[in-house]
C-alpha cells in the first residue's frame, strides 16, 4: 500500500521564508506597511527606513494653559509674563492729600557723654537727632559743624562738648573755642538757637572735677552775655560716673536725658523758627501729634 505524505508533511522552508498556518513570515507586516509608507515604491526589506517612519507611540501631552518649555531657543524664564486680570491690583480712588507742618529738629552734638540718648523719646515737640562722636573736640566739632547740621536745617543746636579740652586747654582758651563754635553755629543755621551743655565731674581726680565746675560757671556767663541757652547738669553727683570716672552710668544718662527734656518741653517755639522747616505733605488717614 502507497501511503501519501503530501498532507501529513511537516512546514517546510520554500525559498527564502518560513510558512506557519498558510501566512508567509514576510507579510505579517504587510498591513503595517501600507497604514505608515507614504510611496508604493517603499522598499519593506529594509527595517530602518520602516522604523524611521514610524509616528511616536504617545504623542506628548500639551493643554491650552500650558506653557511651552522652549520656543525657538527661548527659555521660559525669557519670555514675558502675562499677568490675568486677577493678577493685576485695583486702583484706589485717588485720596486728597493735606499738609501738616513737620516739627522742628533739634539736633545734640558733641563727644561720648550724651551718645546713648535716643532722640525719640526726648521731646515730642521736636524731632531730636543725635549726632554725637566719641573722642569728639571743641576743634574737631568747629570743622565738622557744617556737616553734622547741613541737612538737618534745625531750630535748636545742643552742644555737650569740651570733656577732652579741660586736661589739654587753658580756661580762657576753652571760652575761646566756645564763642568760636557759637558764632559758627549761627552763621550757618540763621535763627537758630544754640545751647550749651554742662560739663560732668571727673571721680578720679578732685581737682580736674574742680577745674570743670569753674569752667561751667564760665560758660554759664558766656551764654548769658550771647544770647545762648546752658543746660546745667549740676544735678549728676559723682556716684553716676561709670568706673572709669568720667562716662556716665545708665542712671547718669538718664538724669542727663530729663536735663535735656526739661530744656526742650519749656522751650517756645519762636515765630522766626518757623522757617527753618518745612512742609509735609500726608494722607488724610495719618494721626497728627
Amino acid at each position: 500500500m502507497q501511503l501519501n505524505i503530501n498532507n501529513t508533511h511537516p512546514p517546510t522552508r520554500r525559498g527564502p521564508h518560513m510558512v506557519e498556518y498558510g501566512v508567509p513570515i514576510s507579510n505579517s507586516f504587510a498591513n503595517l506597511r501600507d497604514e505608515f509608507v507614504a510611496t508604493d515604491d517603499h522598499d519593506v526589506d529594509n527595517d530602518n527606513d520602516f522604523i524611521s517612519t514610524m509616528p511616536p507611540s504617545k504623542p506628548p501631552k500639551t493643554t491650552e494653559m500650558s506653557r511651552p518649555s522652549e520656543t525657538n531657543d527661548v527659555f521660559p524664564d525669557h519670555l514675558c509674563s502675562v499677568s490675568t486680570p486677577s493678577d493685576v491690583p485695583p486702583k484706589l480712588p485717588d485720596t486728597p492729600s493735606i499738609f501738616v507742618q513737620r516739627r522742628p529738629v533739634a539736633v545734640i552734638v558733641g563727644d561720648s557723654i550724651p551718645r546713648y540718648l535716643v532722640g525719640r523719646r526726648l521731646s515730642r515737640r521736636y524731632r531730636v537727632v543725635n549726632h554725637c562722636i566719641p573722642g569728639m573736640t571743641l576743634q574737631k566739632l568747629i570743622t565738622f559743624m557744617p556737616i553734622l547740621i547741613r541737612d538737618d536745617n534745625p531750630s535748636i543746636v545742643i552742644v555737650h562738648c569740651g570733656t577732652n579740652n579741660v586736661l589739654t586747654h587753658s580756661t580762657q582758651k576753652i571760652l575761646d573755642l566756645f564763642s568760636q563754635l557759637d558764632y559758627n553755629i549761627k552763621a550757618l543755621v540763621p535763627g537758630v538757637q544754640v545751647a550749651f551743655s554742662g560739663l560732668v565731674g571727673n571721680r578720679i581726680c578732685p581737682q580736674t572735677d574742680i577745674l570743670i565746675c569753674h569752667i561751667n560757671a564760665c560758660i554759664q556767663r558766656f551764654c548769658e552775655d550771647h544770647n545762648s541757652s546752658f543746660i546745667d547738669n549740676c544735678n549728676i553727683p559723682l556716684s553716676y560716673l561709670s568706673r572709669d570716672g568720667i562716662h556716665l552710668n545708665r542712671w547718669g544718662i538718664k538724669q542727663l536725658a530729663m536735663n535735656f527734656i526739661s530744656y526742650l518741653r519749656f522751650r517756645p517755639i519762636l515765630e522766626d523758627q518757623i522757617g527753618n522747616f518745612q512742609m509735609e505733605s500726608h494722607p488724610n488717614s495719618v494721626r497728627t501729634c
